[in-house]
């Protein structure tokens, strides 16, 4: 065998001991970039939640849009519908306008039928200041009575007549 001196054993022990510095140092290195690797995957999973948070907002506002939409298309149609009726409504206030102007017309022509009577009664009242007059100069209560008879007998004769 050979024989090792003490040099050799010297040199063999700092070889061991720095491949054990370079191990180590490797090892911390190793360590560290694990740290770090473990420190981005926890940036990174943090950031995912951050984003999954994001996309949960932007859901619920979607939602509230999708919400909002459908309630101004209720909206739109309870309006077109109002539009519908007031349209029929219209319709309907067109028929009796033109009803109306009928009902005018008709009760024009009978105004005037009563202006035709109302000249009539007219013209028979500026004739009572005369009979006035006349039953005036009656001095005598026998010819008022008779008067009054006459008129009273002539009256139920007409009436008969005009009644057969």
């Amino acid at each position: 065998m050979t024989a090792f001196t003490e040099n050799d054993l010297k040199r063999l022990e700092n070889l061991i001991i720095n491949g054990q510095k370079a191990i180590e140092t490797r090892l911390t290195s190793l360590e560290n970039g694990q740290k770090a690797i473990e420190t981005r995957l926890t940036s990174l999973e943090n950031g995912q939640k951050a984003i999954e948070t994001r996309l949960t907002s932007l859901e619920n506002g979607q939602k509230a849009i999708e919400t909002r939409l459908t309630s101004l298309e209720n909206g739109q149609k309870a309006i077109e519908n109002s539009i519908g009726e007031i349209k029929r409504e219209i319709q309907v206030l067109e028929i009796g306008q033109t009803e109306i102007k009928g009902e005018i017309r008709t009760l024009d022509a009978k105004i005037t039928g009563l202006n035709a009577r109302v000249q009539l009664i007219e013209a028979s009242v500026g004739k009572i200041p005369d009979l006035a007059e006349k039953i005036g100069g009656v001095k005598n209560w026998k010819q008022i009575g008779i008067s009054i008879v006459t008129a009273f007998v002539g009256g139920v004769i007409g009436w008969l007549i005009r009644g057969k």
